[in-house]
């Protein structure tokens, strides 16, 4: 028993390491690179594009790190390993090793912080492993440019593989996953890769339809179904004929919607509110919750014959905080967005990186978005009026005491002013974007400006101006 528990773990802990990020190289004997990853790209603050037009001793000339253990590799035809700290603070302990022909020639170079044990590899002897890992590489890479999806992580190349398997078929497809973690995103990749691709995808939020107006939302209505009501309209599951409709959150839905959604699923038809004949359809059911499902059918929250007639084929998207190889490639595709759209040049530190691989990231993608976003706006430079050197440059508190302490008579008034000042520094850090500065303070927008308004009556009634 002991032997199993102890295999278990160690099976375990061999996964897990699997997962964490690895900088790789594949080079031809010039030192041209052929295949990278993201991590490689952050370690070194290139982007993975850029880096693959790459020599890597133009990496060296250009001062990105010191020395190139794949040219070491090349030269001696031998496997080298050596602890490369880079221009961004990163150390990785890398070992290159040279795949070699029949007589002796370097063909490829592979360099990895991966563990290799042999001296060196012979091509005709692993050319089937060789062109395996090449096939692989160039998968993943192939998904990211056409899919947008970021796939690093074994969960999510699984995820990607079922939807290309399913996607030809119209099986209606239930997503799990927290909040953030990209189901719509997955439901758009099916419904790209499907033969109803040139159709309409309609994505429903159904916690943001209220309970008085979803039927007409989803079936639409016929003129005259109301009072007052001229015209005809067409609802959403109307819309999405020959395409995809997407029920996000759908353990939202009100349960006598369910009973009515569930005729639609079972017909393949839908009548409009007011109607009095039914109108075919054939669109694709795509689902989507962040709950458990079967937990509410058993409490009675969720219809059970709607569960199983939405949960043909479930699909579960991990936490981000579980898929440490996908957060790599995540964090690099959002500073390279952020970059362009705010004209920046923002590279991520080690110790920033190191930071953001150990956060929970309990709002998933959606959370660190916004975070990588306030790193590139604010060019990693952390916000914090309070910090002692900042508080010396723009706010002595024992001045202010003693300049006020005939003005202002009451903690309330002086607490006001505080706050005011504390917010006006804060807004000038971001530049005067009031939305930012609101995520930096941890409130709402409104609360900036009342609280500013508020110290301006305070100092005009005390005689007082703020500066």
């Amino acid at each position: 028993m002991t032997k199993k528990i102890k295999k278990t773990a160690k099976r375990s802990v061999e996964e897990i390491n699997q997962e964490l990020p690895s900088t790789l190289f594949v080079t031809d004997a010039n030192g041209n690179i052929l295949i990278s990853n993201e991590f490689t790209a952050l370690t070194i603050g290139v982007p993975l594009e850029e880096l693959l037009k790459a020599n890597v001793q133009d990496l060296v000339k250009a001062g990105f790190y010191k020395h190139s253990i794949t040219m070491e590799a090349i030269q001696t035809k031998q496997k080298v390993s050596r602890i490369v700290n880079t221009v961004r603070g990163f150390h990785v302990f890398s070992t290159a090793i040279p795949i070699l022909d029949k007589d002796g020639e370097v063909q490829l170079v592979v360099t990895s912080s991966n563990e290799f044990k042999k001296e060196n590899i012979h091509l005709e002897e692993n050319a089937l492993v060789s062109l395996q890992i090449s096939k692989k590489l160039n998968e993943v890479a192939a998904v990211g440019k056409t899919s947008g999806i970021i796939a690093e992580s074994l969960a999510m190349k699984q995820i990607i593989k079922v939807c290309n398997q399913i996607a030809s078929y119209d099986s209606k497809v239930l997503i799990f996953g927290e909040s953030g973690t990209g189901k719509e995103v997955i439901a758009k990749y099916i419904h790209r890769k499907s033969e109803k691709w040139n159709g309409p995808f309609i994505a429903i939020n159904c916690a943001a339809i209220p309970p008085a107006v979803f039927e007409y939302e989803l079936f639409g209505y016929e003129k005259g179904a109301f009072a007052g009501q001229a015209e005809e309209k067409k609802g959403m599951i109307e819309i999405a004929n020959d395409g995809v409709l997407f029920l996000d959150e759908i353990a939202e839905m009100p349960l006598e919607m369910q009973v009515k959604l569930l005729r639609v699923l079972e017909n393949n038809e839908v009548r409009r509110v007011g109607g009095i004949s039914n109108i075919p359809i054939n669109c694709r059911i795509i689902s989507a919750t962040n709950r458990d499902l079967w937990a509410m059918v058993k409490k009675g929250l969720f219809r059970e014959d709607l569960y199983y007639r939405i949960n043909v084929i479930p699909i579960h998207i991990p936490p981000l905080r579980n898929r440490k190889l996908d957060l790599v490639g995540l964090i690099s595709s959002f500073i390279a967005n952020f970059n362009q759209m705010y004209g920046k040049k923002y590279m991520l530190s080690a110790d920033e990186f190191q930071k953001m691989l150990v956060q929970p990231w309990h709002g998933n993608a959606r959370e660190l978005r916004n975070y990588v976003e306030r790193l590139v706006v604010t060019e990693q430079m952390e916000i914090n009026p309070l910090a002692e050197d900042n508080v010396a440059d723009w706010f002595s508190i024992d001045h202010f005491i003693d300049k006020n302490k005939h003005n202002l008579s009451n903690l309330k008034d002086f607490t006001a002013v505080v706050e005011g000042r504390y917010i006006k520094e804060v807004l000038k850090a971001c530049k005067g974007n009031g939305t930012e500065a609101a995520k930096q303070l941890g409130v709402d927008r409104s609360v900036i400006y009342r609280k500013l308004k508020k110290m301006e009556e305070v100092l005009d009634s005390s005689g007082e101006r703020a500066t």
